[in-house]
């Protein structure tokens, strides 16, 4: 079984990623010229392992992007930054067969969502 999250946090991941959206919005509909869509990093997740948190591994991220997973079914997120490769790492909580969200963006700039789903053990 996972650990409860305090309320507080939920929320808070809630708002950032809300807040993030806006962000995002706000910025492409200002925009003056036209910029290219950052797509979406490589990922792969892990089983769930005994404390019931995934490890997300991936590529091609742009460098120094910020990558960010989100479980929408226990409403927890996590934010990691791509190394000098484009890799990176995340971990969040999550059982087999959740569908977790997986996104990097650049500035206020975010790309495109890819989905994965968490396999079995």
């Amino acid at each position: 079984m996972l650990p409860s999250l305090p309320a507080t946090i939920r929320r808070a991941l809630r708002l950032c990623c809300a807040l993030a959206a806006l962000l995002t919005a706000s910025a492409c509909s200002n925009s003056a010229s036209p910029t290219l869509p950052i797509p979406p990093p490589s990922a792969l997740s892990s089983a769930p392992d005994d404390e019931g948190m995934v490890t997300i591994e991936g590529r091609n991220a742009v460098e120094g992007a910020m990558v960010s997973a989100f479980n929408e079914r226990l409403e927890v997120g996590t934010i990691g930054v791509a190394d000098d490769l484009g890799e990176f790492t995340l971990r969040l909580p999550a059982e087999s067969g959740d569908s977790l969200s997986v996104w990097q963006s650049v500035g206020v700039q975010r790309g495109e969502i890819l989905t994965i789903r968490v396999p079995d053990p």
